[in-house]
C-alpha cells in the first residue's frame, strides 16, 4: 500500500479530533488549526471574544519560560548514581567543570537553532489541538507539523506504531534531493502552481533482536523518493507529542478542549452584548403618518442644533432601544464567564516581574502554579518534549564531534524541570548558608574551621552561578599558596637583611 493511500486511510480516526481541534480554534486563534480548504491567503473567521486567544497565548509564553529560562540552563549533566556510588557519592573538581561546560555547550545550540520560537508554537499546538509532531532536523532545528499534516497510529502503552506526513510543497520550493514529478497540464503557467505532495512514513520494525524505526518517503503519484532510513527506538528524532493521553486514543485531548463550554457561552454572550450595543447607539425621529404630510419631516431634517421648530409633540417621539435590565443580566453573565476562564488560563495570577533578576521565590511560585493548575500535565510535558529533544541533541552533537562522547551508562542528560528548576539556585542558597554557619562557628572557636572543607562549599557556589572555572582546583590553590609562602619569605629576608646592607653602604661611602 502506497503512503499516500495509508495517509488517506488512517484519516477515519483522526477526524473527530481535527473537527475539535478547528473548533477551539475558532473560538481561540483560528490560524493555528485552519478549516478545511483555507490557505494562507484566506480570510479566517474572527471570534467575537479575544479571552480565549490571550489566555492560550498568556498560558504558552508562562510554560515557554519555564521549559527554556531564559539566563539559566534547562538541563545539566550528572554522573549516573552507580559511577557516582563507585566514587563514594562524590564527583571531583575536573570532572563537574566538564560537565558543566559541556551543558553551556548544549545550551547555547538550543538557543542558536531558534528552539523558544519552535516550543511557543508547539505548546500552542498542544493547547488547542491536543497533538503536534515535532522534527529534530539534523542541522538540530525543529520543524513541527500540525494536526491536519499528520496521522498516527499508537501501541497500548502509547508508543508510536506508525506515522503518516503529508507535506505540500510549490514546485520550485522542493527540499533539496526532491526531483519534481514531469509537468502534466497542459498550461505551463498552471504547472508552475502545481502543488507537490509528499508523504513520509514511518513505521515501528521489530525483528528478533531489536526494534527500529524506518522512513520511506513518496510523492502524491507513487513515486519513490531517496533511500529508506532508519533510526533505533532511542534515536528516533520525530516526537509526537500530546496535551493530554486519553487511554486507548491516538490523539491527545487539549486545554481549550476542557474549558470548551465557558468559551463557547462567552463567545455568543459577546455577540449579543455587541449587537444590543449597536442597537442601543441607533437612535431615529417616528412620526404620525398626518404629520409628515404636512411638512414637519423637512422642518425637522432642515433643522440644526437649537432651532425652534414649530409642530405637534404629539406627532413627534424619539425611539431609541432601551434593554438596560437584558444587557445588566447579559454583562454580569459575560463576568463570570471572564473571571472562570482568566482563573483556568491563569490570566488573573501574578506573572513574573518584568526585571533583570527575579528571584527564586517567584520562580518558585509560578513553577507550583503551574504544576497545580494543569494537574502534572506540566511536568509530564516537559519531561516528553525536553527530554527526548536534548537526548537527540546530544547524539547530533557527539556525531559532529562539537561535543565529547562520554562513557556508555556514565553521564545522564538531566532534564531541569518543576521544582527542580531551581537546584542551581538552591545549591547557591545552601552554599551561602554553609559559608554563613562556619562564619559563625569561627567566630566561637578557630579551630571549627579545620573540620570544613571550604573548596567544597566555594565549588557548588560558583557552578550553581554558572562559573565553573572561577575556582581554582586543589593543585592550583597549592601552588598559588606555595608562590604566596616564597614570595613572604624572600619579602621577610629582605626585610631582615636590610639594616645589614645599608651599614655596608654607609661603610663604603665614609672609606672614600
Amino acid at each position: 500500500m502506497s503512503a499516500k493511500s495509508r495517509y488517506e486511510k488512517l484519516t477515519s480516526n483522526r477526524s473527530q479530533f481535527l473537527q475539535r481541534a478547528r473548533h477551539n480554534a475558532l473560538l481561540t486563534i483560528p490560524s493555528l488549526v485552519p478549516l478545511e480548504g483555507q490557505s494562507n491567503t484566506s480570510h479566517l473567521i474572527e471570534p467575537y471574544q479575544g479571552l480565549g486567544g490571550r489566555g492560550v497565548a498568556h498560558l504558552s509564553s508562562r510554560m515557554l519560560v519555564s521549559f527554556l529560562p531564559a539566563g539559566r540552563p534547562y538541563m545539566r549533566f550528572d554522573l549516573d548514581p552507580a559511577v557516582k556510588l563507585m566514587n563514594g557519592g562524590e564527583v571531583d573538581t575536573a570532572t563537574a567543570k566538564g560537565l558543566t561546560i559541556a551543558e553551556q555547550l548544549v545550551q547555547g545550540e538550543a538557543e542558536g537553532k531558534g528552539w523558544r520560537a519552535s516550543t511557543l508554537m508547539s505548546l500552542l499546538q498542544l493547547m488547542v489541538a491536543g497533538s503536534v509532531v515535532e522534527y529534530l532536523l539534523p542541522d538540530n532545528r525543529i520543524r513541527l507539523f500540525r494536526l491536519d499534516q499528520f496521522v498516527v497510529r499508537r501501541n497500548y502503552d502509547g508508543s508510536v506504531l506508525e506515522l503518516v506526513i503529508k507535506e505540500c510543497f510549490d514546485r520550485d520550493a522542493l527540499p533539496e534531493g526532491i526531483e519534481a514529478p514531469k509537468m502534466t497540464m497542459a498550461s505551463p503557467e498552471k504547472a508552475k502552481d502545481e502543488q507537490i505532495e509528499l508523504y513520509t512514513h514511518i513505521k515501528l520494525v521489530s525483528e528478533k533482536t531489536r526494534k527500529f524505526y524506518r522512513r520511506t518517503q513518496e510523492l502524491g503519484n507513487g513515486t519513490s523518493v531517496g533511500s529508506p532510513t532508519s533510526w533505533a527506538v532511542d534515536e528516533f528524532p520525530y516526537f509526537c507529542l500530546r496535551w493530554s493521553a486519553s487511554p486507548g486514543e491516538d490523539y491527545g485531548r487539549s486545554k481549550v478542549e476542557d474549558h470548551i463550554a465557558d468559551l463557547r457561552s462567552l463567545d455568543a454572550l459577546e455577540k449579543a452584548n455587541l449587537e444590543m450595543a449597536a442597537m442601543a447607539s441607533r437612535n431615529f425621529i417616528a412620526l404620525r403618518p398626518s404629520a409628515a404630510a404636512a411638512g414637519v419631516k423637512n422642518r425637522l431634517v432642515s433643522a440644526i442644533n437649537g432651532d425652534v421648530v414649530v409642530v405637534d409633540p404629539d406627532n413627534v417621539e424619539l425611539k431609541s432601544f432601551d434593554n438596560a435590565r437584558g444587557y445588566q443580566i447579559t454583562a454580569n453573565q459575560v463576568q463570570i464567564l471572564r473571571d472562570s476562564l482568566s482563573r483556568a488560563f491563569l490570566l488573573m495570577s501574578g506573572a513574573q516581574r518584568n526585571a533583570e533578576r527575579v528571584t527564586a521565590t517567584e520562580i518558585e511560585r509560578d513553577l507550583q502554579e503551574l504544576e497545580a493548575s494543569l494537574g502534572g500535565t506540566f511536568s509530564t510535558l516537559s519531561q516528553e518534549m525536553m527530554e527526548a529533544r536534548t537526548r537527540i541533541l546530544i547524539l547530533q552533537m557527539q556525531a559532529e564531534q562539537r561535543l565529547p562522547a562520554f562513557p556508555k551508562g556514565t553521564v545522564v542528560p538531566v532534564i531541569l524541570t518543576g521544582l527542580e528548576a531551581l537546584s542551581r539556585e538552591r545549591d547557591v542558597n545552601r552554599a551561602m548558608q554553609a559559608a554563613e554557619l562556619v562564619r559563625s562557628f569561627l567566630a566561637t572557636d578557630e579551630s571549627a574551621g579545620t573540620y570544613v572543607k571550604m573548596p567544597k562549599i566555594l565549588h557548588r557556589a560558583f557552578l550553581g552561578l554558572g562559573f565553573p572555572d572561577a575556582v581554582r582546583d586543589e593543585a592550583e590553590a597549592e601552588a598559588m599558596i606555595q608562590q604566596q609562602q616564597e614570595a613572604a619569605m624572600q619579602s621577610e629576608m629582605m626585610t631582615k637583611s636590610a639594616p645589614g646592607v645599608a651599614r655596608e653602604v654607609v661603610k663604603q661611602g665614609g672609606e672614600k
